[in-house]
């Protein structure tokens, strides 16, 4: 997709109704936990064209009258990787959805984990699948909506383990993004459309049609059985 919203865009394509959280305290300290040559600057570039400081937008909002915690991602920032600070931003974005006893909604974008963090980065995923477990065991549902592309860690954790799976026309969803996979690989497999036949997503919905997807699963979903109280 040549025009890939950002993460704000992508929200306000949701809803007009968006506070957003406060940050985690914490910053990546100069070329990272590896001194990967240039990661700074790499950051600095990200920043000066998104505004972003971090690849993860979190905040409550409003979608079709339902109350929920959403969550977005900023593609342009180092290509919506998943590195120690999101994964601070992406905990504290589940904390607050259990807390509140809000459903979290997440707007995805992303390549997966961030090579600059080596495995810190990895562990991100270990972090953001716990807080899913731990949401789902206190009630709150989990809502995705698979922007293009939606790959690696973050299709694994928030898109594969939501409750319900949207996915926009055209997409990239897959484990394996499209420079590791192999040659012989059906590229069709690997979009929207395809894992929806795989039944691996719920629906595609076209993004015009996001608002009213997204507010109708989530008056359904607030009608779903509690779990049951510990023994």
């Amino acid at each position: 997709m040549a025009d890939r919203p950002t993460a704000r865009e992508a929200i306000a394509a949701l809803t007009a109704d968006f506070t957003e959280s406060a940050v985690p305290a914490g910053d990546t300290a100069g070329d990272g936990p590896l001194g990967w040559s240039g990661y700074a600057e790499s950051r600095a570039r990200a920043t000066a064209l998104t505004g972003e400081q971090e690849s993860v937008v979190h905040g409550t909002a409003t979608v079709g009258g339902r109350p929920c915690v959403l969550i977005s991602f900023e593609f342009g920032f180092l290509g919506g990787s998943l590195g120690q600070r999101t994964g601070d931003r992406l905990e504290a974005a589940y904390e607050e959805a259990m807390t509140r006893r809000l459903p979290l909604v997440s707007l995805i974008a992303t390549g997966g984990s961030r090579m600059q963090e080596g495995m810190i980065a990895l562990t991100q995923l270990h972090r953001v699948a716990r807080a899913s477990a731990r949401l789902r065991a206190a009630g709150p549902a989990q809502l995705a909506v698979l922007r293009d592309p939606t790959t690696g860690g973050g299709w694994a954790t928030l898109g594969a383990g939501a409750d319900v799976i949207l996915a926009v026309p055209g997409a990239q969803v897959g484990f394996a993004g499209s420079r590791v996979r192999p040659v012989d690989a059906d590229p069709g497999a690997y979009t929207a459309e395809g894992q929806l036949a795989a039944g691996q997503t719920d629906a595609v919905v076209p993004p015009g049609e996001l608002p009213a997807a997204v507010g109708h699963w989530l008056r359904l979903l607030a009608h779903r059985e509690p779990p049951p109280a510990p023994a």
